[in-house]
């Protein structure tokens, strides 16, 4: 038998040569002949691998200002944020537009050594990227901004995505600027069963007896495929009104919330609605009483019905009664004129839902909200699955855009291509080495399509970005190495502004030369 104090030297011995090895090997291993051997490192063993520690990250300078400036516009500093709105209508100003408040001292207090000037802010601009010279992907929602029909109609932008964009992240913040550059209130488009992340300009609540079908979850038996407006459709299940010989009951309850007024002051209710085979009644609560009510026939197809709520009314209730639900694709909380921004997220989707939609129910609801632009953002569901070539993936994006364009072909399409995402591997926080690949595999899907595309990817910074918006302080991305926070998705949301404001400047001047 050992005895103990001779096991305590035999064990501290072996620690001891490994802990030798682990010094003496080198970090990219010791290669001998077609093979590499690798060893881990003391820092590594310890969990103090420098390359993974947070204080090896830093943001592109411009980037921290940007974010820097961010908080003057969402928090309500002191900062004049009257220039935001003329020019290029951007953050990414000219130097000789530079408010006067923006002075050295701002700047130094970035955590940089490099002077920041505004102009290598401007340089940061991601361009927006088009199938030829021209805006032509764009001019149909570039057009009506220009003629100014948002004065007197409704200019609709439908941002679907993946989870990178739920709970709105990215999609209000995109929707503040427009409303407030060219008019419109409300949030737009949601669904009668509320997200666990709600929009911040409105609460929803609804009765237990919902429940949601979605395309992209097939083997929960979606009816017909119908794609709809939001991916899937809604109905109310059976109540105990309807056993005792009455009708099955619903509801959908709405509270204004938020500091914003254009989110939270919509002006109207659209209610979407069809394929019910019975007749139901729909009315609209607020005040403590029904203010108005409908008996709706059966319809084979998708109807709307829109009702007017007063600015000072908080709180308002939709109410369903019948012997069957009617399939409910969804609410509209919206204005009659100007910008709305629906912020639609199918979470774990890779973006490849809308053929697997039937196409007339698609071009049903397309034809019925009119969109003059639809936002693709997906992507980050791909990353994982590491294949050799992603052309599969092009050729799935491809088919999304012609399907949207076959439906609505009035309609302008823009792809947002993949963000940043780290894997840990051999201590470190690196980019998935197939990110690059489903980039350019979206980009040339959209521009075959004739659609445009926006580089996210670049726009944050590029190969291994990620680490730097993850240990940003505050954080501007999640510690999944995936996901913006929220302070991130207002930041990329500016920069995807930027670029696109920045094309229509271009296409409004050449449209003034012609």
């Amino acid at each position: 038998m050992v005895k103990p104090f001779k096991l305590f030297l035999i064990l501290t011995g072996l620690i001891a040569v490994l802990a030798a090895i682990s010094f003496l090997m080198p970090r990219e291993g010791l290669k001998i002949g077609s093979y590499t051997f690798r060893y881990p490192t003391v820092d590594r063993m310890m969990g103090f691998d420098s390359a993974s520690h947070p204080s090896s990250f830093y943001l592109h300078p411009e980037l921290a200002m940007l974010d820097h400036l961010l908080d003057s516009i969402t928090e309500g500093n002191s900062l004049d944020t009257s220039f935001l709105w003329s020019g290029v209508d951007s953050i990414f100003f000219a130097a000789d537009t530079v408010p006067s408040q923006l002075t050295d001292t701002t700047i130094s207090s970035q955590p940089t050594s490099t002077s920041i000037t505004v102009d290598i802010l401007k340089n940061r601009l991601v361009p927006i990227q088009f199938p030829d010279s021209s805006h032509a992907a764009l001019s149909s929602f570039f057009s009506a901004l220009v003629s100014g029909k948002s004065n007197s109609t409704q200019i609709r932008v439908m941002h679907y995505g993946d989870s990178q964009i739920e709970g709105d992240r990215i999609t209000s913040f995109l929707r503040l600027r427009l409303q407030t550059r060219f008019g419109g209130t409300g949030v737009g488009l949601l669904h009668a069963v509320p997200h666990s992340y709600q929009p911040g300009a409105v609460y929803q609540t609804a009765s237990s007896n919902w429940r949601q079908i979605l395309v992209a979850d097939l083997a929960r038996g979606a009816v017909g495929h119908r794609f709809g407006l939001l991916g899937g459709y809604s109905a109310f299940t059976q109540t105990k009104s309807k056993q005792k010989g009455g009708f099955n009951e619903a509801w959908i309850r709405f509270e204004r919330r938020g500091k914003h007024s254009n989110p939270r002051n919509f002006k109207q209710c659209r209610i979407f609605y069809g394929h019910s085979d019975e007749p139901f009644m729909l009315s609209l609560k607020y005040g403590g009483k029904a203010q108005d009510g409908e008996m709706i026939a059966p319809s084979s197809s998708m109807q709307q019905i829109s009702w007017e709520i007063p600015q000072s009314e908080n709180t308002f209730q939709l109410n369903f009664k019948g012997d069957e639900s009617p399939l409910v694709y969804g609410v509209s909380l919206e204005s009659p004129t100007g910008i709305i921004v629906d912020n639609i997220a199918i979470r774990g989707s890779s973006g490849i839902d809308f053929t697997r939609a039937d196409d007339k129910s698609l071009r049903e609801a397309l034809q019925l909200v009119k969109p003059k632009l639809v936002i693709l953002q997906f992507g980050v569901n791909v990353v994982p699955h590491i294949v050799d070539s992603y052309k599969y993936y092009e050729n799935q994006m491809y088919r999304q855009i012609k399907a949207i364009k076959m439906a609505s072909p009035s309609t302008s399409v823009l792809l947002i291509g993949v963000s940043d995402m780290s894997q840990r591997r051999e201590g470190q926080y690196v980019s998935y080495p197939n990110i690059e690949q489903i980039r350019d595999a979206q980009r040339q899907a959209a521009l075959r399509a004739g659609a445009a595309f926006w580089d996210c990817y670049e726009a944050m910074g590029g190969n291994n970005s990620m680490p730097a918006w993850a240990f940003a302080t505050p954080p501007l991305a999640s510690k999944d190495f995936v996901h913006f926070t929220l302070r991130g998705s207002k930041l990329i949301a500016e920069m995807f502004y930027s670029s696109l404001m920045e094309s229509f400047r271009e296409f409004e001047a050449n449209a003034i030369k012609e």
